[in-house]
């Protein structure tokens, strides 16, 4: 059987085709390949099947328009359709079709700050410019734009992304990896060009990228200095960071500005349905996803959080499969990635230690979490005292705990986490036994723990979970169970909140790509504030995404 990188044109080659007028089929083989990704994303921004139909078209129309006036993409066609959705939308939204989009989006757009006289079109053209992470991409070549797309955001095989550049497996990684240096070099221009703040700025912009590839070297003090000084250049390491440790989530979110988790979500959701031959059917009951023991195919829906507050959400169908789009985590703004916002120096650490140590601030791959506080500590491993070693009753010894405390909701500040029976709820705080939760220092990775009820000694656990969708949001159910040594399906992170000063902080599961958990967090069932009050009791907590920023979806610590 001839090998398809030696039968198949590329798409650049499938361009230029289109440029010579020289027949039909050009066209129809690049709506072939990218019609599935343009539907999936066209249906998160509209409220019907119907619609999202008419708007991936008018999105093909228009860039095939672009393409034969000599413009249009070259050879990266998915994520210029892609934009082409979102500006289409957008466009929309000023006419009597607006009716037709989703009210996600329609709220992502009257949540974008304008000027009055600022038309749809120019809105959109701001954003995009307030983009460094697209502005970078879109300055790389579009072949290394095409290869890191299909590779790091949509996670297709090598023999897959071959035929649309017309290269081989070998030459699919190789470019990869170039590609994936441009991007932070373009990153680091893009951040220069964009350094009007101070000579001070412009100087150590430079050394950034240094700072992020020197992992476990010496740091430079007078960076570190800056960094401390400088909230701008340091939410800009603290992007870099991402972009260079977790570009499947920056990307989407950086170069979409809208929709790029549940983007992602559904696309990872449909390859992983087409390769088993399964179907999410959108009547199944309670809207439920299996996962498969912690290792199925719901990967992620990041921007993620990727970079900060809106939600898309539908039930999907593409090409005969039932997808199910999770609603956004918070991050599609246009504001640069959620999972990079500004530290605040001024939220407590998560400790019972009187003087927590530092954070050196130039960041490495293991302290990319730690780098969002400035000047605390703001990981499980917490005090410089320790309580001796308490083995679980019911699991594996997980040695010295660090602190206890108990985890008072921070938008329903009267309620506090506790088990009932094997489930996972939220209850008046009592000061009881039964609501404080002990943490460890996972032997592995220092920044997470277990968290391992003082009453039962079992610890929460959401491996094997199912996702759901309850109220338009995704969600993952967790339970109580024996504390396992390995920490898989149990471990959390405590990341500081960086908006309003109350002290809260995100309880995050295990940050692990390809895991059904990444990007989720503890929160309430009954997060949305706008829906009826909660139960009073027993009110059931949840893995979800950080939706709008929910306060219901955060909790504060009172140290024990």
């Amino acid at each position: 059987m001839p090998d398809d990188q030696e039968t198949s044109p590329s798409d650049a080659e499938l361009t230029a085709a289109i440029r010579e007028l020289e027949s039909g089929a050009p066209v129809d083989e690049l709506y072939r390949r990218h019609r599935s990704a343009v539907l999936c994303y066209a249906l998160a921004c509209c409220r019907d099947r119907h619609t999202a139909e008419d708007l991936a078209s008018e999105a093909f129309t228009r860039t095939l328009q672009a393409v034969r006036s000599g413009g249009g993409p070259e050879a990266a066609w998915r994520p210029y359709l892609l934009t082409i959705v979102r500006r289409t939308a957008s466009d929309w939204a000023g006419t009597a079709r607006r009716t037709e989009l989703s009210a996600d989006f329609e709220q992502w757009l009257a949540n974008a700050d304008s000027p009055e006289a600022e038309s749809g079109e120019e809105r959109m053209l701001r954003l995009e410019e307030n983009s460094l992470v697209l502005r970078a991409f879109r300055s790389l070549p579009e072949r290394w734009q095409t290869v890191l797309w299909h590779t790091a955001v949509e996670e297709e095989p090598v023999t897959k992304v071959g035929p649309l550049l017309g290269l081989g497996a070998s030459g699919v990684s190789s470019l990869a990896s170039r590609a994936r240096e441009g991007l932070r070099e373009a990153y680091l221009a893009a951040y220069g060009e964009n350094a009007s703040g101070t000579d001070e700025c412009r100087r150590y912009s430079s050394l950034l990228g240094a700072a992020v590839r020197r992992t476990g070297r010496r740091t430079n003090k007078d960076l570190d200095r800056h960094l401390a000084e400088c909230e701008r250049c340091r939410s800009a390491l603290i992007e870099l960071t991402e972009l260079n440790e977790r570009l499947g989530s920056v990307l989407p979110a950086g170069v979409l500005l809208w929709g790029g988790s549940a983007y992602v979500a559904a696309r990872l959701a449909e390859a992983g349905a087409s390769a088993g031959g399964m179907a999410v059917a959108p009547a199944a009951p309670h809207g439920s996803v299996p996962l498969d023991g912690g290792t199925g195919w719901w990967a992620k829906a990041k921007d993620a959080p990727l970079s900060s507050g809106a939600v898309a959400g539908s039930v999907v169908a593409a090409i005969g499969i039932a997808v199910l789009v999770a609603p956004m985590p918070f991050g599609d703004d246009g504001k640069g990635p959620a999972s990079s916002p500004p530290a605040r120096s001024g939220q407590p650490p998560i400790s019972v230690s009187e003087h927590p140590p530092p954070v050196t601030l130039t960041a490495t791959p293991s302290q990319a979490a730690s780098a969002r506080q400035v000047g605390h500590s703001a990981t499980a491993s917490g005090p410089a005292s320790e309580e001796p070693a308490q083995p679980s009753p019911t699991g594996a010894d997980l040695g010295p705990v660090k602190w206890s405390g108990s985890l008072r909701n921070a938008g329903v500040t009267a309620m506090c986490v506790e088990p009932a029976g094997t489930s996972v709820v939220q209850n008046p705080c009592d000061d009881g036994k039964g609501q404080v939760w002990e943490t460890f220092s996972f032997k592995e990775n220092k920044d997470y723990t277990w968290l391992r009820n003082a009453a039962t000694g079992d610890c929460i656990d959401y491996l094997g979970g199912t996702q759901e969708v309850y109220d338009n949001a995704a969600n993952m159910r967790i339970r109580m169970g024996p504390c396992r040594a390995v920490g898989d399906g149990q471990l959390f992170r405590f990341d500081p909140w960086w908006g309003e000063s109350d002290g809260s902080y995100l309880v995050r599961a295990e940050l692990e790509d390809g895991k059904p958990w990444d990007e989720m967090q503890l929160g309430m069932l009954d997060w949305w504030e706008g829906n009826d009050p909660p139960p009073e009791k027993d009110a059931p907590v949840v893995l979800t995404y950080n939706y709008y920023n929910a306060p219901r979806l955060r909790y504060r610590v009172d140290v024990k």
